[in-house]
């Protein structure tokens, strides 16, 4: 199995940029590449590397918004249609399975903020202490 070094912030944003402005020079989704790897069918190696790919960029950031937003730029370009249709082999399987825990993880974390933000606007004098 080959591991994919997680880029550093400043080489993620450099990817990210890059990324980008090829995007921006084909009148593309800036992940619409990555993707359409993906739904190459017959390179079963190809989509294992594009997914390890979308999961690098999708886990790198320290930042759960920066992580959800990937993730959806992601979805949005294509991914959710696909991953229901990709044919499963046991190296693609472990990629989708880091996916989707990290997206379950992502989840978690997301409803534990969004349930202190709840806990702080119904009691907002709890957390306030006079000393």
């Amino acid at each position: 199995m080959c591991e994919v070094q997680r880029p550093g912030v400043n080489g993620l944003d450099k990817i990210l940029a890059a990324m980008t402005i090829a995007a921006e020079r084909n009148n593309k989704e800036r992940f619409a590449p990555i993707v359409e790897g993906l739904e190459n069918h017959e390179a079963q190696q190809l989509q294992v590397a594009c997914m390890q790919l979308i999961n690098a960029l999708v886990t790198s950031p320290d930042d759960l918004d920066f992580r959800i937003h990937l993730r959806n730029e992601f979805l949005r370009c294509g991914l959710k249609k696909i991953l229901p249709e990709i044919k499963k082999t046991e190296e693609l399987d472990i990629q989708l399975k880091v996916f989707n825990e990290n997206k379950d993880e992502d989840a978690i974390e997301l409803s534990h903020r969004l349930d202190d933000i709840r806990a702080e606007m119904e009691y907002p004098f709890v957390f306030c202490v006079d000393t």
